[in-house]
């Protein structure tokens, strides 16, 4: 199975900045990354109201493809939501899947950790690998973090967080870097 992780923490934390960055300095590394965003709210809007995909789904159509020379969407209706390992097939040849969110499944976590937000401490079930933390908000990352032996890092640092990650690949079996 090809290496997952997921970036977890409270909205508006700098979850997608995160890993835009992340999958910046994997790529630069040599390393394909895919990534799949839970939206258990359905707030996301991905098929713009009006647009002929958006018509054909509208009309009942049980699969909708929009497919071009660059890229192919896939919209399904589903009856129940779906597991991201059930949805890591469709993400093709990749070294690693990058899921936003999941707070709540048993799934190596980077967490994305703020004093100033409502709180959100990690929960001890969690397969916490790191923790990320805003530069300003470092000495309460320390403090709080400090007897629970797990790394820490500025989000700031991306290139460190990406070597992070890539051992993280190599450990779980993962190869990649143009090794295909």
């Amino acid at each position: 199975m090809v290496p997952f992780i997921s970036v977890v923490g409270r909205g508006s934390t700098g979850k997608t900045t995160l890993i835009v960055n992340i999958i910046r300095e994997l790529r630069l590394l040599g390393y394909r990354v895919a990534v799949i965003k839970h939206d258990p709210d359905e707030h996301g809007v991905v098929d713009r109201p009006g647009s002929d995909t958006w018509l054909f789904q509208k009309e009942g159509g049980q699969a909708v493809i929009l497919a071009s020379p660059s890229r192919v969407a896939l919209f399904r209706r589903t009856e129940s939501e779906k597991f991201p390992e059930e949805l890591f097939p469709l993400c093709g040849d990749v070294d690693l899947i990058i899921l936003e969110g999941y707070k709540k499944r048993d799934y190596p976590k980077l967490f994305l950790w703020s004093e100033k937000k409502e709180r959100l401490d990690p929960d001890p079930l969690w397969d916490l690998r790191a923790v990320v933390y805003a530069r300003e908000e470092e000495e309460g990352a320390i403090r709080y973090f400090k007897d629970k032996s797990i790394p820490l890092f500025c989000r700031d640092d991306s290139k460190k967080i990406a070597h992070f990650i890539e051992k993280y690949i190599l450990e779980m079996g993962g190869g990649g870097k143009g090794g295909r």
